[in-house]
Order: C-alpha cells, then structure tokens, then sequence
C-alpha cells in the first residue's frame, strides 16, 4: 500500500546522510568535469529526499525532463480515453479526416504510444508554422526515416505531436492548459510545466559545456522540480490520476521482445512508458531503472540526461537529472552506476 502523498512544497526535503554515497558520487562527477549540475529527488515511506547541486542551486528549480515527460501526456491521453474508450481503435484519420490516406493517418494511439509507428522523428523536424507542420504529416513515410511499416523505433517527437493534436481536439483547450490544469493540477502537482525550465540543458561541445536545444511539444517540453516528477509517479501508483484499468494498461507490456530501431536494443513499452527490460541486457539496455530494478518498474528516460520513474516492488519512485548531455555511450553507464547506487543506500 502506498502511503498518502505530500505536495513538495509542503514537505522539504531532507538533508539524506544515508544517501551519503549517492551525494559524493554526484559531487565527484562535477569536480572531475562529468556535469555541471544535478537534482535527484526519491520518494519512499511518504518521505521526500532531494539532493540538488552545481548549476542546480535548489532542488525546487525547474530543470528540463525532455523525452523523462513522455508519461504525463501519455497520462492525458489515457484520462481522455476513459471518457471517449471509442477513441481508442480508431486511426488518426477518424479525428483528423485532413489525414485520410496518408500514413499519418492510419496511426493508431497504441501505436503511437508504443514507438510502432515506421516514424523517427526529431523536435527539429517538425515546422513551427501549424499549417506546414500539417503539411510535413500528410507527406511523411516510414522511407524517410528509413523505417518499415509499423516497425518498432523510438520516435523522440512525432507521434508525440500528433497527441498534442488529438488532445486539443478531444478536449477543446490547449494540450499544454489540458495537461498542466486538468489533469496535474487537481493531483497537487503544480510544478510540472510544459514551458522553458529554469535551468537550461547543457551540451558538451568540442570539450565545451554549452547551452544546448531546448526541448519542446507534449513529447519533449515538460520541466519542473525533480520532486514533483516523483510525485506524479506517487500519484499514478495511488490511482489520484487515472482509473485503476487505465493504470493497468499504462503499466502493460504492449510491446515486448522487439529490437528497436532506434535504440539499437530490444525494449519493452507499455502505453508511453517504458517497462523494465534487463531480460535483454542488464548492462547494455538503455534508459533503464538500474541493475536491481522489480520487475514492474516503469518509467521514461530523457534525452542523454534524465531518467524518472517508479518501482513498486522496492516501494519508491525517483526522478534524476544531470545537466551535461553526453553521447550516449558514456550516459547510460554513468546513469547507471548512479541508479545502482541510489538503490543500495534506499534498500
């Protein structure tokens, strides 16, 4: 039974001496020049640990999650659907006839919640001007990504814009107001925001820590504190966000043994979220939850920098940012060597 959760901005964190390790390990990474900053934020026992230090001055800043807020959309769409359930089969041209014939148009939400859609498609891509951002969907196929129908591949944001789309028209307000007011807001998560953080993302350039791209749209632009994403995923095991059946299929395996594409690693996903996969590799699966993880851990990673996510087996949820996007071979190790240590000093 999880305990009753606490807005963070009435529960300051503790100062964490058993997460002694876990503090010096993150303060090595900043003297030997591994990233600028950090916020780490666990909740167990009703009780909310936060670390915070670097280019991170307060655990209570806002600091960007990218693809880490996959899951609140993915939360928004299922809130929907308990709603509207005959929304759940039909293609995307069912609420966009615009989208009638093209491949866009034959996505479903399962597919687009599970990365089966043939797309590959990054923030950049996608035309700020609405009217040519619908013209880029109606022209896009899986051959421009270089892709298969239907193949499994992580898409960073194109499908995920398509569901700020269907959100917008299913509930007739702004996917950004519709997230953040109806369905965080009411739970007491009011720091979570879809709008720049406070803390800009840093990427290492040619040896340089320089300000990187900032993320955007319902699949890459949520920022806030790291307690209040551990919060929301307190608030999703509580049931305060969707009905029981509705967490139940977030947390299914909807995909399950398919090598991504993308992620050049087979991965598990349930609806928005991913699953804990260290069947296929504990020391080599990507954006996973660390080595020990139960085996209902879910959750989301953020683009070379973040991880958030809960594991009811171990009785905690958890949110890290480490400010310094990395290639992808050296942050998966170093992420998770931090998870693994965070878990012994929470065991």
């Amino acid at each position: 039974m999880w305990p009753s959760a606490t807005n963070p901005a009435d529960s300051r964190p503790s100062r964490m001496p058993e997460l002694a390790r876990t503090r010096a390990r993150l303060e090595q990474g900043l003297g030997d020049n591994l990233w600028t900053g950090y916020s780490l934020a666990v909740r167990k026992e009703n009780r909310l640990f936060g670390l915070a230090g670097g280019d991170v001055s307060d655990i209570n800043l806002s600091v960007p999650w990218f693809s880490a807020g996959k899951p609140v959309t993915a939360a928004g769409v299922l809130r929907v659907l308990e709603r509207l359930p005959r929304l759940w089969p039909e293609p995307l041209s069912a609420t966009f006839p615009d989208l009638a014939g093209t491949h866009a148009g034959t996505l479903t939400l399962e597919k687009i919640l599970t990365h089966q859609t043939g797309l590959r498609i990054p923030e950049k891509n996608i035309p700020d001007e609405p009217a040519a951002a619908w013209e880029y969907f109606r022209r896009i196929t899986p051959a421009d990504a270089g892709l298969s129908q239907e193949q499994a591949a992580y898409d960073p944001a194109g499908g995920w814009w398509l569901l700020g789309q269907w959100l917008q028209r299913h509930t007739d307000r702004p996917w950004q107001e519709f997230l953040e007011q109806d369905l965080l807001a009411p739970a007491g998560i009011t720091g979570l925001k879809f709008r720049p953080p406070a803390v800009p993302i840093r990427e290492r350039r040619a040896g340089k820590w320089l300000v990187g791209e900032p993320g955007v749209g319902p699949g890459a632009g949520l920022s806030g504190p790291a307690p209040d994403l551990v919060l929301f995923y307190e608030k999703l095991l509580q049931e305060q966000l969707l009905a029981p059946s509705s967490l139940r299929d977030m947390r299914r395996a909807f995909r399950t043994g398919k090598a991504d594409a993308t992620f050049g690693h087979m991965v598990d996903f349930g609806l928005g979220v991913i699953l804990n996969s260290n069947r296929y590799g504990t020391d080599t699966v990507p954006y996973g939850f660390g080595r020990q993880a139960g085996a209902g851990a879910f959750g989301h990673g953020g683009a070379r920098s973040s991880v958030a996510f809960a594991d009811p087996e171990a009785g905690f949820t958890a949110a890290v940012f480490l400010n310094g996007r990395v290639p992808e071979s050296e942050h998966q190790p170093r992420m998770r060597i931090l998870l693994d240590l965070l878990r012994s000093e929470l065991a």
